[in-house]
């Protein structure tokens, strides 16, 4: 994500990378390579402490993003945090009070939200072009992520699994796109092989307002397979799909006046560019972000709640999760 989020910002015009903190062995090769003229530090706290900044991107692995946007905010930095927010529901509540107190700008890293087929996807069903919701179904898939730094994803106490590290994003999209989540039950399987985890999670949601949700997560699949995204939201006037694996990836079905764009948006720009342009701005405007600490702690929360249900075999409200 450093790499991705270093290339973003070099087509941002008020955006300009000065400091680079990592306890990796690429330090200085990264730096040279994606951040060019930037200063180096092995330590994020003297980077913090010794750096000119006026914004932080937290895109460490996920046990370290309460401690290092914690001590941004504490310094009146700006704060971008990648998803998920924090590993605990206790480190969210805490970050968001932290915010509060601090009144940085502070946004979650749920990118989704700036995918042209989901941001296009969302406003077609928020003008009722599929009528009355019934159901929506998500997917990602994809093989392990086996580049973590001390395989680092394969241990829940750090990753939380693949529902907490990725299919967040999906359960993020749909509460954005529904509202909030009533009920939450899960089923996983879970094996190892050559010391990573494979892990494989169907997750159903049912909203407040009644509809019904589903997101399949996983990193089940061979490390030939493509990374694959895929969603299919129905209601009582027509249906949107769209599927990564397709030569033509989306596709309306309803009445659309012809009207409808198949491309829902040609990908000129990339979507973490929009969101991290977007993030600049509101840095600099004093506009409320469009993912802020609490829409990012309710994503955790939503995720160990399906965590949670898996592990006890039975449904589970988001809102008795212990933090």
């Amino acid at each position: 994500m450093a790499t991705t989020h270093a290339g973003s910002y070099t087509e941002i015009e008020d955006a300009e990378v000065v400091a680079v903190a990592s306890t990796g062995d690429n330090l200085e090769s990264f730096a040279t390579e994606h951040a060019p003229g930037a200063d180096t530090y092995d330590d994020a706290e003297t980077m913090l402490a010794e750096a000119d900044l006026s914004m932080v991107d937290v895109c460490t692995p996920t046990p370290t993003h309460h401690e290092f946007a914690t001590a941004a905010a504490e310094r009146d930095l700006a704060v971008f945090c990648e998803k998920p927010m924090t590993r605990t529901l206790s480190e969210a509540d805490d970050l968001v009070e932290t915010v509060a107190e601090t009144g940085v700008p502070c946004m979650v890293g749920h990118v989704l939200r700036f995918f042209p087929a989901y941001r296009t996807a969302k406003e077609r069903i928020d003008a009722g072009e599929l009528g009355e919701l019934g159901t929506l179904r998500a997917e990602r898939l994809s093989s392990p992520p086996k580049y973590g730094v001390d395989n680092w994803f394969s241990d829940t106490d750090q990753s939380g699994g693949v529902v907490l590290d990725m299919g967040i994003h999906d359960l993020d999209y749909l509460r954005w796109v529904v509202g909030e989540v009533d009920r939450v039950f899960a089923r996983r399987s879970v094996w190892d092989e050559d010391g990573h985890r494979y892990e494989h999670a169907g997750v159903d949601l049912r909203f407040e307002d009644g509809t019904a949700g589903y997101v399949e997560a996983s990193w089940g699949y061979p490390d030939e397979m493509d990374f694959t995204t895929a969603f299919e939201f129905s209601g009582a006037d027509g249906s949107l799909e769209y599927d990564t694996r397709d030569e033509r990836p989306v596709d309306f079905t309803g009445d659309t006046g012809g009207e409808m764009d198949p491309a829902a948006g040609a990908f000129r720009v990339s979507p973490y560019t929009r969101e991290l342009r977007h993030f600049v701005d509101c840095v600099e405007t004093g506009e409320e972000p469009a993912v802020g600490p609490e829409e990012g702690r309710e994503a955790v929360r939503i995720a160990l709640a399906a965590n949670e249900s898996a592990e006890r075999g039975e449904p589970v409200d988001p809102s008795e999760v212990d933090a």
